[in-house]
């Protein structure tokens, strides 16, 4: 693997892990503390995820990522990060079809990609009401399962330096 292909994995993977956690964030306060006035943010933040996991995506599929340290566990690893971006893609599905359906539109800052439909009472009107829903129910189980995956993720790299005191953790810095 060449040092620019390297320099473009790091790039994505640090890139897409600001973004992913500062979602993260935005979405468990956003539902427990029923403040919902940073809802244009998350979903602002989401569309770009959404954008860099194509990157990712593309990229991988042409620059498969080779790891640092070889080990019988290799094989699992690549299937382990490879769960976390098919898990990252169920969490924006979710998110769209929850906000889309619902009525509540997606929009990238103040750029409408899909049109929200509220009423005269200022409530949003869902086109599909259970496809919203089913949204909603599937982004908040998502959100949990890859914020567990996530914090396995930082727990094994942390290991990694701490413990095993590879250099895993300085080669992806």
């Amino acid at each position: 693997m060449t040092k620019k292909t390297q320099k473009t994995h790091k790039f994505l993977h640090w890139l897409s892990a600001l973004l992913v956690i500062s979602v993260l964030v935005l979405g468990y306060y956003m539902t427990w503390m029923t403040d919902y006035s940073l809802y244009h943010w998350h979903k602002s933040i989401a569309v770009i995820i959404a954008i860099v996991w194509l990157l990712r995506i593309v990229y991988r599929l042409y620059q498969p990522f080779q790891s640092t340290v070889q080990t019988s566990l290799t094989k699992w690893l690549h299937l382990y990060h490879w769960g976390l971006l098919i898990l990252l893609a169920v969490m924006l599905l979710s998110g769209a079809f929850y906000s889309g359906f619902g009525g509540f539109g997606i929009a990238v800052f103040s750029w409408q990609l899909v049109a929200s439909n509220y009423n005269e009472a200022g409530q949003a009107v869902a086109s599909s009401a259970w496809l919203s829903d089913f949204g909603w129910q599937i982004h908040i189980l998502s959100g949990y399962v890859l914020s567990a995956a996530l914090s396995i993720h930082i727990l094994a790299a942390l290991k990694h330096h701490f413990i095993d005191k590879d250099a895993t953790l300085k080669n992806m810095i």
